[in-house]
């Protein structure tokens, strides 16, 4: 059980370099979003930027460019998650929208046949990090449903430090 009888509230922290990503007003034991530099993801939670780092992909063409030309930078940031108990990938994109990479994507036709990485390949990626590096990979389908995840998954972590977990 954790020091307080009742969660208290928490600010939201957002990477300042995180792109058209989400935004946090005050609601329930949310205060709000302050934006501050984090080595690793793109949300935490002030107070308790050691115990949940949230990583979120807008896009499937960003994952494909992150498990591409841009994979160094992307596999040190998911060894860095490694020292965080509860790290999630949040993909604002569905598993059929992955399958089906490129031609589903919104890469112009005329470059599709030049695009190298597949479907298949970003599942297996996708795959290694839930099995290896222990990473919750969330398939959201669209930004509202995927800040809907990231807002309950930041509330019950607050919860989890603070009151222990709810009955």
């Amino acid at each position: 059980m954790g020091k307080y009888s009742k969660a208290p509230d928490f600010y939201v922290i957002k990477d300042t370099r995180e792109q058209d990503g989400y935004y946090f007003s005050e609601y329930g034991n949310c205060l709000g979003m302050v934006e501050h530099k984090l080595d690793t993801g793109d949300y935490a939670i002030q107070g308790l930027e050691d115990k949940a780092c949230i990583e979120r992909k807008g896009c499937i063409e960003e994952l494909a460019i992150n498990l591409g030309q841009k994979k160094h930078a992307f596999l040190n940031e998911i060894e860095r998650m490694k020292e965080f108990p509860h790290r999630f990938l949040i993909l604002e994109f569905n598993l059929e929208e992955l399958i089906d990479f490129p031609q589903s994507s919104r890469i112009p036709e005329k470059n599709k046949a030049n695009v190298r990485i597949t479907g298949k390949y970003m599942i297996k990626c996708l795959m290694e990090f839930q099995i290896h590096d222990n990473i919750h990979v969330l398939f959201c389908g669209n930004k509202h449903n995927a800040f809907l995840t990231v807002s309950s998954i930041l509330k019950r972590v607050n919860e989890m430090y603070t009151v222990g977990r709810k009955k």
